[in-house]
């Protein structure tokens, strides 16, 4: 029986000279009977509708944050490290399989692209421009933090997660959806208000702020 083919992109975040993407989310693919290929960005997105037409699904991982101009802000200093080219890449990735009717996952800074390509916008910073009540990025490299995540019951997620009200979730991000996208909904959020999960209405779009690859041997509720 053939396998599903997903497609990952990469970035060069970690190091200018590499693209790379951590290891956990082709494990995760791969132990969920799929196999995995690497995306690399290019400033030229041409090619993005024949890499998508040899896939049949797409993740959007995580990385650097999200480049404010994107959504027509200005950079505040608490913005970290974007790629400019690399965002624009990965919106067409996940533009081009919408259009084939390729599902797909979008993870951390995925979900912020896949918002951002709908007409959404971001807290560029959530600690001084949203909440601080919840500490949703890493303070020790490696350490995973977690908090509860509230799930709307009539959603594509809950479904998929076994219809828990709430799930144990872990965070990595300091920045987060503000003015959600069109077409979309928002189905999980932190006690503070968080946007940890959004899916558009057919549920072929699913977004998670957190990090699932990561929690792979671990109980969710």
């Amino acid at each position: 029986m053939k396998k599903p083919i997903i497609g990952i992109s990469t970035i060069t975040a970690f190091d200018e000279k590499f693209h790379s993407q951590r290891i956990t989310y082709t494990e995760a693919v791969w132990n969920a009977g799929g196999e995995s290929i690497l995306i690399p960005a290019k400033q030229d997105k041409s090619n993005c509708a024949q890499i998508v037409s040899m896939l049949d699904g797409l993740i959007a991982p995580g990385g650097p944050d999200v480049d404010p101009d994107l959504y027509g802000e200005e950079t505040l200093p608490e913005c970290g490290k974007f790629i400019h080219y690399e965002d624009e890449y990965d919106m067409e990735l996940i533009r081009e399989a919408a259009r084939q009717g390729k599902p797909v996952l979008a993870i951390c800074r995925g979900m912020q692209v896949a918002n951002v390509l709908y007409g959404g916008t971001l807290y560029q910073d959530i600690p001084t421009q949203f909440s601080r009540e919840i500490q949703h990025s890493r303070v020790v490299k490696d350490v995973e933090i977690y908090h509860e995540a509230v799930l709307e019951p009539d959603s594509f997620l809950a479904r998929i997660l076994g219809e828990w009200e709430s799930v144990k979730v872990n965070s990595s991000h300091h920045q987060a959806v503000k003015d959600l996208a069109e077409g979309f909904r928002i189905v999980g959020r932190a006690s503070d208000g968080t946007v940890e999960a959004m899916e558009n209405e057919d549920g072929s779009i699913l977004c998670v702020q957190w990090h699932p690859e990561r929690m792979q041997d671990m109980e969710i509720y």
